[in-house]
């Protein structure tokens, strides 16, 4: 799946819900765009990059993670 794909699917699973369906969280796609961003920095050639993309997405996970979790967890670290 490309991202463009990807991001496509989530524009409309998280925008206007369909009726008869449960409203979608308004942190899933800041979620959503964490995991993808940091899942594309682990396949960055560059060190530099890769690593400061991963710590953009960690800080967005970890703002919408205090939304939801009465104890969030961080990411994972990155692997050197």
């Amino acid at each position: 799946m490309s991202l463009t794909t990807l991001v496509q699917n989530m524009d409309d699973w998280c925008g206007t819900p369909v009726p008869g369906h449960p409203p979608r969280p308004p942190w899933l796609r800041d979620i959503l765009t964490a995991v993808v961003l940091a899942e594309i920095s682990a396949n960055m050639n560059s060190g530099d990059e890769g690593r400061s993309l991963y710590r953009a997405a960690a800080r967005l996970y970890e703002a919408a993670a205090e939304k939801v979790a009465l104890n969030p967890q961080p990411l994972p670290p990155l692997e050197e």
